[in-house]
């Protein structure tokens, strides 16, 4: 619609990456295709495919309609959790070049878990607590990707060790579930 070759403009923004540091063509892509609920789309991202290599990430959405979006932030978060650090700068370079590596500061442990006198866990802590809020429990999808979370956090493995059984009641803010080993 607007006159323009979405290849072109993806070959374009990564000479342009190339140029700015060699490292970024090192790190995973995802490839976003918008605006998928307008006419032709369909035919023009086939087009687009087609001159893309076979492995390429490719999320078509609708920022417009929302639709592809959970699919395309699903594929993002699991990129983020297995992809390693890459530096922007080569640490064997001489020291006397001025750069600066940005680093995430964690949040703590992510997770505390204290017990209530009834006998409940309670878990606490920025990363799970940011987590929870960012969940959607109306789907049986996302709840079952934010129990995988809570796995890849160890929270499964560290109530296991303060005794938490099969029945007993954890609570995550406001809300109450029951642990299952």
């Amino acid at each position: 619609m607007e006159g323009r070759d979405p290849y072109e403009d993806y070959v374009t923004i990564n000479e342009e990456l190339k140029q700015y540091n060699m490292r970024l063509t090192e790190r995973p892509q995802v490839i976003v295709a918008n605006k998928m609920d307008m006419p032709d789309s369909e035919e023009n991202l086939k087009k687009f495919r087609e001159k893309m290599p076979e492995d390429a990430q490719i999320f078509p959405i609708s920022a417009l309609s929302r639709q592809g979006l959970s699919n395309l932030l699903f594929a993002v978060t699991d990129l983020v959790e297995v992809t390693p650090e890459f530096p922007l700068i080569d640490e064997a370079a001489d020291e006397s070049e001025s750069s600066v590596l940005y680093k995430h500061e964690s949040q703590g442990d992510g997770f505390e878990i204290t017990r209530d006198p009834d006998g409940s866990f309670v878990l606490s802590g920025y990363a799970i607590e940011r987590l929870f809020k960012m969940t959607d429990f109306s789907r049986e999808d996302s709840i079952r990707r934010f129990a995988r979370q809570m796995r890849g956090m160890g929270i499964d493995d560290a109530l296991r060790e303060r005794g938490a059984e099969n029945g007993d009641t954890v609570r995550l803010m406001e809300f109450e579930f029951e642990f299952m080993d």
